[in-house]
């Protein structure tokens, strides 16, 4: 029995809830980890909107109206990988923060280019949640007061300190 493709993703209608719960963008190709995390974050009552790649996570970003907390994504996808998709969202969405994960060693190439939160495959639930209630809990500096920001043009492919 194989996992479901992401049917046409629904956004979440938050009109009438009384509390803000975290909105989180789960972005990966690989079906069984994109649902593994979708229902993990769930478990922990998060919003996730789930999408296939990064250009379908691009898409959805643009249609949902509300403020996505996190982002967490593969880096190496199809049409759209995780760094031309998280150099997009941080330029669309100031503010919003990012977890990149991958199978391959990408932690040196992150480590020696900027210092973002890197989640390396394999991992398990808690790692994801201890990593995801970390980052969730660290305040969004804005552009004007923050010395260190994050900048990824889709262009470069790679990120850089400004």
């Amino acid at each position: 029995m194989t996992a479901p493709e992401n049917p046409e993703t629904k956004l979440p209608d938050l009109r009438f809830s009384s509390v803000r719960q975290p909105i989180i963008l789960v972005a990966d190709d690989e079906v069984m980890i994109r649902n593994l995390v979708t229902l993990l974050l769930q478990e922990e009552k998060y919003i996730v909107l789930s999408a296939s790649d990064g250009q379908e996570g691009l898409e959805l970003s643009r249609r949902y109206p509300g403020t996505i907390d996190l982002v967490i994504t593969d880096v190496e996808m199809p049409r759209l990988n995780g760094m031309n998709l998280c150099a997009h969202l941080l330029e669309e969405r100031p503010g919003i923060k990012v977890i990149v994960m991958s199978g391959t060693d990408m932690g040196e190439i992150v480590r020696q280019n900027v210092n973002l939160p890197f989640l390396p495959k394999p991992f398990d639930g808690e790692a994801l949640l201890a990593r995801v209630r970390a980052i969730l809990c660290v305040p969004v500096k804005s552009p004007e007061t923050s010395e260190n920001n994050l900048h990824v043009t889709p262009s470069d492919r790679r990120p850089s300190l400004h």
